[in-house]
């Protein structure tokens, strides 16, 4: 290799990737709320991008452009395949192929609560037959006893398409979409594409927004498809590259980290299932934090703080935290004695009141007086031995609703073994004072009422600060596995064979936590949108004679934001539809299904939007629809049925 060449793996190559992707997000982010995302603004970002990524390429100078063939050599391994291990590759990629398969034939456009009540149990075999396969290959590769990256880099983008398919399940089962809030999303950037804009534009979700926005215009992709994908298919990309480019540096050896990186789907993970401005920032957060581990230049830090500013565009509750764990980790690698001094101490009290404060003054903004001010209380981990159905849900929900016990135990064993290891460890002084403001912040934010949100709703914003605070406890849990994952491997082989298939059985289970459930013991509730929500939607349009609201729950009241953008807004700002469900359109739609749907709730919905018609959609899967059903027929105009009763639409 000459004085000026440059090596080039498969993990540098998505780290520039990852970099372009940042830049992407922090320029279009800029460019919008300045400007619009029009033509002009679309190629100043991208000129903006290309930039700054240049500028990063020269403060760290491995990263660099390759061509496609070397980059196919990188991915590929050097050595001349085995048999045994070519055909367990193959094996693995065909079940892999089946399962994607598999969960795309089972689409429904159906009311359902899980996307296993779509999905047959033959699922889990297929999944826990293609996690052992993997399994064996990572086992296969460890006993090699050779630390060859190039192979490593195969087995990494291996686990990536085994993570891909894990966070699939959602988008490939709900072919109108799942969720609520990603309609919303969508709907909004719909908007942005044809627009360049929306008014007003808030200091919030402009990264996710500008990233989508940009590829669509550059790519002719659906924004929806965009939108699915991107936060299964960016953490199945760069969590596990990351994953290994940390901890090889952090570790001896990487021949355990593999391993390492298949475990951690044994925890479950809700949160990269979906596209959402919180999922995507979630993922930025624990890129972050995996990183500052092995933080040693100035290259290393300028990648976190990218992390932080785009985190910060996309969704403040995790950008906020990320910007000062960046500013945290700057003050712990200096060599100021006063700054450390006086700076952490700063940082830290500053992590624990920002958050309760920005709410604080959220809840004195948007307070209208509605609903009542009760606090939620503080649920702490405990035991719970379930026995309520048979031994695999009874395994199952042991798991499920221990995981915070697990976790706990998980976190304490690696503060342990990071005392241990202090001198190797000084680094996660940061982690453990970034963890315990935000849990100080959790409990303070716990007191605020959030009145202005519905009451179902109130506990989120506390429930994601507590959830950001684990992340920054995840190097304490991967110290743990790294120790158990080593002693196991040091057991005879029988030993091996029974905790192999207890992995697999906990990837498993995991999958099937990580998902809405509708069982014996956990109903999830919310609904998916279904063609009946379309076509009772279509029909009001069709059908309205004046300027009109309805009163609908959720699901259908995204469908018609889906099918009609933005369309209408009447009096005192009001949406034709209950969207928010902190707005007041939305009360009197519960007061029609709690209480008694009648012409008197509908008036005064109709008159505080200033319309002269009102329309009430009553779903056959609400609580006590036959008594509704009936209560309705009698207050109504006329009514409308759809699809054989699946859905009703009334006329005041």
């Amino acid at each position: 290799m000459t004085k000026h060449s440059i090596k080039l793996n498969y993990n540098s190559i998505l780290t520039t990737i990852l970099i372009f992707v940042l830049c992407l997000i922090i320029s279009g982010a800029s460019v919008y709320y300045f400007y619009n995302l029009n033509k002009l603004g679309v190629e100043l970002s991208i000129v903006l991008a290309i930039f700054f990524s240049i500028i990063f390429a020269f403060i760290n100078k491995k990263f660099a452009i390759t061509t496609s063939h070397n980059l196919l050599l990188q991915l590929l391994p050097v050595k001349k395949l085995k048999f045994v291990d070519f055909t367990l590759i193959i094996g693995y990629l065909l079940c892999l192929i089946i399962n994607f398969y598999f969960l795309y034939s089972k689409q429904t456009t159906e009311s359902i609560i899980s996307p296993w009540q779509a999905i047959s149990g033959w699922f889990f075999f297929g999944y826990g037959l293609t996690g052992l396969i993997l399994l064996v290959l990572i086992f296969r590769d460890y006993n090699t006893k050779a630390d060859n990256s190039t192979n490593k880099n195969f087995l990494i983008f291996l686990i990536s398409t085994f993570y891909f398919l894990s966070f699939s399940v959602a988008w490939l089962t709900y072919k109108i979409g799942y969720g609520f809030d990603p309609f919303i999303h969508r709907a909004t950037m719909e908007l942005i594409d044809k627009t360049g804009s929306v008014d007003p534009k808030p200091l919030y979700y402009l990264g996710q927004y500008s990233l989508i926005v940009i590829a669509h215009k550059l790519t002719s992709i659906p924004i929806i498809c965009l939108d699915k994908l991107l936060v299964p298919f960016f953490t199945a990309l760069f969590l596990p590259m990351i994953l290994y480019k940390v901890l090889t540096k952090w570790f001896l050896s990487n021949r355990l980290i593999p391993l390492l990186s298949l475990s951690l789907l044994i925890l479950p993970y809700s949160f990269f299932i979906v596209t959402t401005p919180q999922s995507l920032a979630y993922l930025f957060l624990l890129l972050a934090i995996l990183l500052g581990i092995t933080c040693a230049n100035i290259a290393d830090l300028l990648l976190i703080y990218l992390l932080a500013l785009a985190t910060l565009t996309i969704q403040p509750l995790a950008g906020l935290p990320t910007l000062l764990f960046a500013i945290l980790l700057t003050i712990f690698h200096t060599d100021n004695s006063k700054i450390k001094k006086y700076s952490f101490w700063l940082i830290s009290v500053i992590t624990v009141v920002i958050l309760p404060l920005v709410f604080y003054f959220l809840e004195k903004t948007l307070n209208t007086g509605q609903g009542d001010n009760l606090k939620n209380s503080i649920i702490w981990p405990k035991f719970i031995l379930p026995n309520q159905d048979n031994f695999i849900f009874n395994f199952i929900y042991f798991y499920g609703f221990n995981i915070g016990l697990i976790l706990t135990c998980l976190i304490l064993a690696g503060l342990i073994l990071a005392y241990r290891h202090k001198n190797n460890c000084r680094i996660l002084k940061v982690y453990f004072i970034m963890a315990s403001a935000l849990l100080l912040s959790y409990f303070i934010t716990k007191k605020i009422a959030f009145s202005f949100l519905i009451n179902y709703e109130r506990n989120d914003f506390s429930s994601r600060i507590l959830l950001i605070s684990i992340f920054f406890l995840l190097p304490f849990i991967l110290i743990t596995l790294h120790y158990l994952l080593h002693k196991l491997l040091q057991q005879n082989f029988h030993i091996k064979i029974i905790w192999s298939i207890f992995l697999i059985l906990l990837l498993t289970t995991s999958i099937y936590l990580s998902y809405p459930r509708f069982d014996r013991f956990y109903n999830s509730r919310g609904y998916a949108v279904s063609n009946n929500d379309i076509k009772a939607v279509q029909w009001i349009e069709n059908n309205k004679t004046d300027k009109y609201i309805v009163l609908a729950n959720q699901q259908v009241s995204v469908v018609a934001l889906r099918e009609f953008g933005f369309n209408h807004y009447y009096k005192n700002n009001i949406f034709y539809y209950p969207i928010p469900t902190g707005g007041p359109l939305y009360k009197y739609y519960l007061d029609m299904v709690y209480q008694t749907p009648s012409k008197e709730t509908m008036k005064q919905a109709m008159d505080l939007a200033g319309v002269n018609q009102g329309f009430f959609v009553l779903n056959k899967y609400w609580n006590q629809f036959p008594k509704i059903l009936e209560e309705a027929k009698l207050s109504a105009k006329s009514w409308q049925k759809i699809n054989n009763g699946e859905v009703y639409v009334f006329e005041y």
